[in-house]
């Protein structure tokens, strides 16, 4: 356990000090600490929280403060939504608080929320979980309401990719494969009736399927992402010699691993994607190895919430994927993002300690590790 959790905590270090090394390089020339002055802050603020819940947070409160977190989610959720002079709006999406120059996003810190919540009913509910309310229509009550706020900001990628991570938390928790059908059949029905009247959007996916018929147009965020990815080839062209920084959209943010691409080549893309790898690898090993079930589910959810958050943004990037307008964990840039980030790596890292330290001893948590094909079953 000692070495997952010093290996986990070593790979977000490494992916964060890269991540200012990459705000640095993209930052408008004349002007190199503009994106990177506040992605410090971020992280500075973001450390201290995960060495707070990581060393001096009492296991058991990450349990007790679950429902906390998650009405206050669904509280700034809704403020976020409210024509309020603290609410930001930026290209037609309202999800940001600014106050005092410091934008905040409370989908951010909605994600560990509803992890938190979504941990603490699975471990009460573990009898249950085999059962359609039990596994699916209570939970899916709480992850409905955070995902329409999120949906209707709109923050689609969020939403989705929120989904997805919640439903594999269920599934470890125990939920049938077959009572998910429903609700996942009704909930592709919504979207693609939501993408008939939402120009958009539609256009982002004929645009995925069309990239070099719109490279003029919705498709040539793609089409310049491309450019960037061949000419770093194996090496890269260089730190800070990027050029198509100046032609890629959101280069900092959902588009910086192009970039990655560029300055540092095939080598440097795979050394990124391999630790992520490390990173999810270590996350589910602290998963299956947790002191009890909270512990497990908590550990599981934000493991895939880092894992395909980076899988779905690098899809993006090299267009396996629609647009989603989902960062790269720990590099793009965000304050609050990588804030939220590290905070929940400091959750997984608290998770690893507790399962080293004398603590209660789970029944449950025996019986899932003994018997994992029941639990996915």
């Amino acid at each position: 356990m000692k070495a997952a959790s010093t290996l986990f905590a070593i790979g977000v270090l490494v992916l964060a000090a890269f991540g200012l090394v990459m705000q640095y390089s993209v930052s408008p020339a004349g002007d190199s600490w503009r994106f990177l002055s506040r992605q410090i802050l971020g992280g500075g603020l973001g450390v201290v929280l995960a060495f707070g819940v990581a060393f001096l947070l009492p296991y058991a409160w990450l349990e007790r403060l679950a429902w906390v977190a998650l009405g206050l989610a669904v509280v700034l959720l809704g403020l976020v939504l409210l024509p309020l002079p603290i609410c930001h709006r930026a290209n037609g999406a309202q999800r940001w608080f600014r106050i005092a120059g410091f934008q905040f996003q409370p989908s951010d810190f909605a994600k560990l929320a509803l992890l938190l919540a979504l941990a603490r009913y699975a471990a009460e509910a573990r009898v249950r979980m085999t059962t359609f309310t039990g596994g699916v229509l209570i939970p899916g009550a709480f992850i409905g309401l955070v995902l329409a706020l999120i949906f209707v900001e709109p923050d689609w990628g969020t939403a989705l990719m929120l989904g997805g991570v919640a439903g594999v938390v269920l599934l470890v928790a125990g939920a049938r494969w077959r009572y998910f059908l429903p609700p996942a059949v009704a909930g592709l029905a919504l979207v693609a009736v939501l993408l008939a009247y939402d120009p958009t959007r539609f256009d982002r996916i004929y645009s995925y399927l069309h990239v070099e018929e719109t490279r003029q147009d919705t498709g040539h965020q793609v089409w310049q992402s491309w450019i960037a990815l061949g000419a770093g080839g194996v090496t890269g062209v260089g730190f800070d010699r990027s050029t198509q920084k100046r032609f890629v959209p959101e280069h900092h943010t959902d588009f910086i691993f192009a970039i990655v691409g560029e300055e540092f080549g095939f080598v440097g893309t795979t050394v990124v994607v391999l630790l992520y790898m490390m990173l999810f690898c270590c996350g589910w090993y602290i998963a299956w190895h947790a002191p009890d079930a909270f512990g497990a589910y908590l550990a599981t959810g934000v493991t895939f919430l880092i894992g395909l958050q980076a899988l779905f943004n690098m899809a993006v990037v090299s267009g396996a994927l629609p647009n989603k307008g989902l960062s790269l964990p720990f590099i793009s840039y965000g304050g609050s993002n990588l804030m939220m980030l590290l905070a929940g790596a400091g959750m997984l890292l608290r998770v690893a300690r507790a399962a080293v330290e004398p603590a209660r001893e789970d029944p449950a948590l025996v019986t899932l590790v003994q018997a994992p094909a029941g639990r996915l079953a």
